[in-house]
């Protein structure tokens, strides 16, 4: 028996993570998307 996925996680937003994440989401998908951002960047760098 099997389920459909109904929620998943990304972990990296970039080229690659963003763009798996958005199909997922045109899919119908509820996704979650994480990237990492260094604590000591600037509000500039962010």
């Amino acid at each position: 028996m099997s389920e459909p996925i109904r929620r998943v996680g990304v972990i990296g937003a970039g080229v690659m993570g963003s763009g798996i994440a958005a199909h997922l989401a045109n899919a119908g998908v509820s996704v979650l998307l994480i990237d990492i951002v260094p604590p000591n960047l600037s509000d500039a760098e962010k």
